[in-house]
């Protein structure tokens, strides 16, 4: 923070630069009121922060020469002491304004004439005016029409934290500040007593800078709002004035957050009709462009307008010279998203732990077994084919074999115990192989890179023409990112398209369609986008927003209402890396829940079959 402070007095025919230790001490001077508490609050709350001061003055009286110029000399060289570097500022209008700058005013008038001409890195600074006013009339209604001028020019320069100083006639020195607006947003400021020096000593001890934005007292301010979910949100219809002014209504991660700050600021959110943003034929050339119009956020803010915008907006350098931008509150990133193909079901899923070979050598030791034990049973004439199948089937899975199936003779034993031991060995494997193929996605390898979808042929569907992907491989869609998601899910099997959106753009499709969707994005990002509020140049909300917003993230707020729209596991459900060692959902086992649902569905049938089989003699000979 950088402080501005302002004091005025006549022109004085001094250096441009003065060292704090050079300044001669004033003999027999005898320092007003005004100027003993001037110094106490420089010493107070500039000095033990900051070590450099500029000063300057402004008067149109040439009466008060000697005395100002005495006041100045008696401030430099008891600053001086304290090792506090001076700058001397002849004229106006201000170019390069230091941290802080020391003004003696004679009268509102004579303030009224400063003038600053900030240079393009100047204007997101916050500065603060301490002003000495020496003559402000005769009454209470002089004075509250020279505060209210002072403080009107103020305002005119986007400077909220201003501090007057005035003395009384009886010797009291007053301190005062403004709010912006007042209750029944009939003003635009109100001054404020802020402290009063009376005795020796100051009645309030609390900090005088940065004053605190305070209340707007449910005074309106209007918004302009681009809708991009889940940024910024309405539900219901955004082209109604009525719907609109129901602020309950604005939702998503920038509309809570404004709302947010209009519960803490205690300002009513006006919104204004959605900015939308339309392509346009350029002169001579069929190609379409896209331009800011009327109904575009940032032409509604440099027509004054309106005072805040929102909308999944980057503090990008692009706008920097046009507005100010409070604190990035969110960081995306851009990427580009591409649709991802079914490999295989889930249910063929559960044959990819084994290659066709080893299926076709299973089906042929299952085929030789039940062989061999027809060969065994074929002397006593009592073999049954379903019952041989089923000891085999039985005996494959793990499972027991009863007593009377067992073989007497020991070489059919040992052939038996030689396919018990290859049951298990092909058991084994299948469980491991199976859970590995559950760990990795049954989706066709996505693009990981820009080069890879370059090599890949895509075609780039984008709003307008970007320089990081080829012009001949661009096709110009709508700026909804919805409907450029509509058309990736609907193009046919084999076409490469892909489209570019933010992260959170495609999490929350993601969300909203988690049955459907089959977007996922490229794992090498476009650019990181850093996401704030845009404001009027130099407005004179941003600095209370960056304190309240910095506030909120370090509470964890911001964080949490983040979360509320956007859940992280449905950033890239479709994108993670073979090595990685990834917990197995429940939703990655539904093939196998369907083939046990079959199987138990079939057995249920068998067991009903054999039931009516009592009553139906036809279908005893095959349950006996």
């Amino acid at each position: 923070m950088r402080l501005l402070w302002l004091l005025g007095l006549p022109l004085l025919p001094l250096p441009q630069a003065v060292a704090g230790g050079g300044i001669p001490a004033p003999e027999a001077y005898r320092a007003p009121e005004l100027v003993q508490v001037a110094l106490q609050v420089l010493e107070r709350y500039v000095n033990p922060r900051y070590n450099a001061l500029a000063i300057m003055e402004l008067s149109r009286s040439l009466a008060m020469q000697r005395y100002q110029r005495e006041a100045i000399t008696f401030l430099l060289h008891r600053l001086g002491e304290r090792r506090v570097a001076f700058q001397l500022l002849m004229d106006t209008p201000i170019e390069e304004p230091k941290d802080h700058i020391l003004f003696l005013v004679d009268s509102s008038r004579a303030f009224r004439s400063l003038r600053f001409h900030f240079a393009k890195s100047l204007f997101d600074r916050e500065f603060n005016f301490l002003i000495l006013l020496s003559w402000w009339g005769n009454d209470e209604n002089d004075k509250l029409n020279a505060l209210r001028d002072i403080f009107g020019t103020c305002l005119s320069f986007h400077v909220l934290n201003a501090i007057v100083l005035l003395e009384e006639h009886d010797g009291v020195v007053l301190l005062y500040g403004y709010r912006l607006y007042a209750p029944g947003c009939q003003s635009s400021l109100t001054p404020e007593l802020v402290n009063r020096y009376e005795k020796g000593e100051f009645l309030r001890q609390h900090q005088l800078f940065p004053r605190p934005m305070g209340s707007f007292y449910g005074c309106p301010l209007n918004v302009s709002w681009y809708p991009l979910p889940p940024f910024v949100m309405f539900n219901g219809n955004q082209f109604d004035p009525e719907q609109r002014s129901q602020i309950s209504r604005l939702t998503g991660f920038d509309g809570e957050l404004l709302k947010k700050l209009a519960e803490i600021y205690d300002f009513r959110i006006n919104l204004l009709p959605p900015c939308e943003k339309r392509r346009k034929k350029t002169a001579g050339s069929l190609d379409f462009l896209y331009a800011s119009n009327s109904d575009d956020c940032f032409q509604q803010l440099s027509d004054a307008v309106s005072s805040v915008a929102i909308g999944a907006l980057s503090a990008s350098l692009k706008h920097r010279d046009r507005f100010s931008t409070t604190s990035a509150y969110h960081q995306s990133a851009l990427v580009f998203v591409v649709r991802v193909e079914h490999k295989i079901g889930a249910v063929n899923q559960l044959v990819q732990p084994f290659c066709g070979t080893v299926w076709l050598s299973l089906v042929f030791s299952c085929l030789l077994a039940l062989l061999l034990q027809w060969a065994w049973r074929r002397r006593r004439r009592d073999f049954d084919v379903s019952v041989g199948a089923l000891h085999v089937h039985t005996t494959l899975l793990g499972n027991p074999v009863e007593g009377g199936a067992l073989p007497q003779c020991s070489v059919v034993r040992c052939l038996l115990g030689a396919w018990l031991l290859v049951a298990l060995v092909l058991r084994v494997a299948y469980q491991g192989k199976l859970y590995d193929v559950f760990r990795l996605p049954y989706y066709t390898p996505v693009p990981q890179s820009l080069s890879d979808l370059l090599e890949g042929n895509y075609t780039y569907l984008a709003p307008e023409y970007a320089d990081y992907f080829p012009r001949d491989l661009t096709r110009l869609r709508q700026f909804n990112f919805l409907q450029r998601f509509e058309e990736l899910e609907a193009a046919p099997a084999d076409t490469k398209l892909t489209t570019s959106s933010l992260l959170d753009n495609l999490a929350h499709y993601n969300q909203l369609n988690r049955q459907t969707s089959r977007l996922t994005h490229v794992r090498e990002h476009i650019y990181l986008y850093q996401l704030a509020m845009y404001l009027r140049r130099h407005s004179i909300l941003k600095f209370a927003f960056d304190r309240k917003l910095k506030q909120l993230q370090s509470a964890g707020i911001v964080g949490y209402i983040n979360r509320n729209f956007v859940e992280s596991g449905f950033y890239a459900p479709y994108t993670r890396q073979s090595h990685a060692v990834v917990p197995i959902r429940l939703e990655l086992l539904c093939g196998l829940y369907f083939v046990c649902h079959m199987m138990m569905l079939a057995a249920l049938l068998v067991f009903i079959l054999e039931l009516l089989s009592l009553r139906v003699s036809w279908l005893r000979r095959y349950f006996v």
